[in-house]
């Protein structure tokens, strides 16, 4: 990269080849939480999700189609983020990473709680 110019055909590549372990991993956390977000909201609905992005792709989509959507919009920033900044691509994989993990472990928390509260009432 010189003077800030961003080799897209030098780098458009680089997340599926040079850091295939990164997007695999990546795209296993990414379903992860889409299957516990589906989960969380058939049980509490769309309107308690946190993420904006999500709750309104969930309200016009529905709550299948809605967490998938978004994942699929996470997955091109990612590689977006990747083409334009190629040597910040593991940090940026492992942070997407982090969070989908949080996300999923929150996820299924809340959903066991509302469901031990629904089967208790």
């Amino acid at each position: 990269m010189e003077d800030g110019e961003i080799e897209f055909s030098k780098s458009k590549w680089l997340l599926f080849k040079d850091y295939r372990p990164y997007f695999f991993v990546l795209l296993i956390t990414t379903v992860t939480d889409a299957i516990s977000t589906t989960y969380f909201m058939s049980l509490l609905g769309p309107e308690q999700e946190s993420n904006f992005v999500v709750r309104d792709l969930a309200f016009y989509y529905g709550i299948y189609v809605g967490p998938f959507l978004g994942k699929i919009y996470q997955i091109f920033a990612v590689w977006g983020l990747s083409v334009i900044a190629p040597r910040l691509t593991k940090w940026i994989c492992l942070v997407v990473i982090s969070l989908n993990l949080m996300a999923t472990i929150i996820n299924i928390a809340v959903y066991l709680e509302a469901f031990r509260e629904a089967v208790n009432n």
